[in-house]
């Protein structure tokens, strides 16, 4: 028997008023899968999204993981399309710089763990390793926050000499240092905790203070002035 295209659309067109009507009224009542379903609609104007929501949650086992999850891997997916994982990256982007701008407009960065969350929202879910550094003025307040170096799964390339220059740059008095460990561990390595220590000791003689280096893991991250490494 042919499908009945215009009583299928019907049924989507109707469906979708319902689900947004569902948000409007009683938001915290709709599941994952129908949030993300909500979601689906404005990169797939005419197609039925509940299957791909239920797909792409079962996948990436909670939104958190979907919202950070690498572009290639969303495309792995059958049925996304470019215009849903730009519209996911862009909501991963949004979220990034809500943060970001909380951080900016403190007043001042009194404990690294001030920037934690942050940055383990926005690297802790990495594949590979990402350095960032934090450069803060004399009242601890951020002036920037850059992506020094990209790595590989298991190790980040940290050049001294370009963080102070940057820092010298920006007219800093203190940087915080962070980077992550795709394997979940933020135990610091030998490495690690040698170039922490170079940078502090060049950094000091240019009146630049290193506050910290903060290494996050997925689900838990280590502070080397916590841990009185540095």
């Amino acid at each position: 028997m042919k499908e009945d295209i215009s009583t299928k659309h019907s049924y989507c067109a109707g469906h979708r008023q319902r689900l947004r009507d569902k948000f409007f009224k009683y938001p915290s009542a709709l599941c994952n899968y129908e949030l993300i379903e909500l979601l689906l609609f404005y990169s797939n104007p005419r197609k039925d999204t509940k299957l791909l929501a239920k797909k792409l949650l079962f996948n990436f086992k909670s939104i958190k993981n979907l919202i950070f999850a690498d572009a290639a891997d969303l495309k792995k997916i059958n049925g996304i399309g470019d215009a849903t994982v730009i519209f996911i990256k862009l909501l991963h982007k949004l979220f990034d710089k809500m943060h970001l701008e909380d951080i900016a407009s403190s007043i001042t960065i009194s404990s690294s763990w001030q920037v934690v969350n942050y940055y383990k929202n926005t690297i802790g879910c990495l594949k590979n390793e990402q350095l960032r550094v934090m450069f803060l003025n004399n009242k601890n307040k951020l002036l920037a926050d850059e992506i020094m170096q990209m790595g590989t799964v298991n190790t980040v390339a940290i050049y001294p000499r370009e963080i102070i220059k940057m820092a010298l740059e920006y007219g800093a008095s203190a940087i915080i240092i962070v980077h992550n460990h795709p394997s979940g561990d933020p135990q610091p390595s030998r490495q690690d905790i040698i170039v922490t220590r170079s940078i502090k000791e060049v950094a000091q003689k240019l009146d630049i203070i290193l506050l910290d280096h903060l290494i996050i893991g997925k689900d838990a991250c280590k502070s080397l002035k916590e841990m009185n490494l540095i």
